[in-house]
């Protein structure tokens, strides 16, 4: 296995800060995750490779793998090491700005696994953007601070319940794959990390969900029949809400998903 310790000295690399550079160095965690992936013959998305720890576990079983890695040193160095492997597509790009249909034609538009370990500071923006996307995603398998992780798991009332909460809860099922301490990685986080298991649900999911998901979030502290109104008239969204068998005086944040499914499809008709 890579030793990313190792490749980080003798290449002279300093972990980029700015971009959340903690690499993952736990041979049993690596070996965990790609079990939690259940990947064999599957094609994989790894977002975020670094060094290429995992990337070099998950060739082993995976029937390939796209890495998008933003960082030059990085793909440099996964590319000296792994490049060789014909299962390996590297593609060196910021994910958030990798074209989607590039991301289809990568996987002929078939369903695929997605893997990654996600800076804390980008975590958010990664998932809203694999959730709004539409690919073809089975499964995600996503290493993240406990913080972050905590949200997508969160229920109706909760602080942390927020708009990327009732989305993901909605799309997938999510469990709690493996919880990891910093002494995983290298350089050593200041806190805990978690591996979510993101199940795609195929639960029926209306067309503007996660746009009435948002507008209902809008201002926290109002109501949801003032918050609508971003999208759609005051009868309109008194139509919207009492259709879907809601209070106008209630707020988002003590919805919970299947409600926010009930004012989606009343939306989604009333703008037919």
């Amino acid at each position: 296995m890579l030793d990313s310790k190792a490749i980080i000295a003798n290449n002279g690399l300093n972990p980029n800060k700015a971009l959340g550079q903690n690499f993952l160095i736990d041979e049993t965690a690596i070996k965990k995750i790609v079990e939690l992936c259940r990947c064999d013959d599957s094609p994989v998305l790894e977002i975020g490779p670094g060094l290429g720890a995992l990337t070099e576990e998950l060739l082993k079983h995976a029937q390939k793998v796209c890495a998008v890695e933003i960082d030059a040193n990085m793909v440099q160095l996964i590319s000296a090491n792994l490049g060789n492997n014909p299962k390996l597509s590297l593609v060196n790009c910021d994910f958030l700005k990798y074209p989607v249909e590039r991301i289809k034609e990568e996987f002929s538009c078939g369903s695929f696994i997605v893997a990654a370990n996600l800076p804390y500071y980008i975590t958010a923006p990664i998932c809203q953007r694999l959730f709004d996307s539409e690919l073809n995603i089975s499964r995600m398998v996503l290493m993240m601070q406990e913080e972050a992780a905590d949200r997508f798991t969160a229920a109706p009332g909760a602080k942390n319940y927020v708009p990327l909460s009732v989305i993901a809860q909605q799309l997938f099922d999510i469990s709690v794959g493996l919880k990891l301490s910093p002494a995983s990685y290298y350089p050593a986080p200041e806190v805990n990390s978690v591996v979510l298991v993101f199940e795609r649900s195929n639960r029926f999911t209306p067309k503007d969900f996660s746009k009435v998901v948002k507008a209902a979030f809008a201002m926290r502290r109002k109501t949801l029949f003032n918050n609508l109104q971003s999208i759609a008239d005051k009868a309109a969204v008194l139509h919207i809400i009492e259709s879907a068998g809601l209070s106008p005086s209630v707020r988002a944040e003590s919805l919970s998903p299947s409600d926010f499914v009930s004012l989606s499809k009343a939306y989604d008709e009333l703008i037919k």
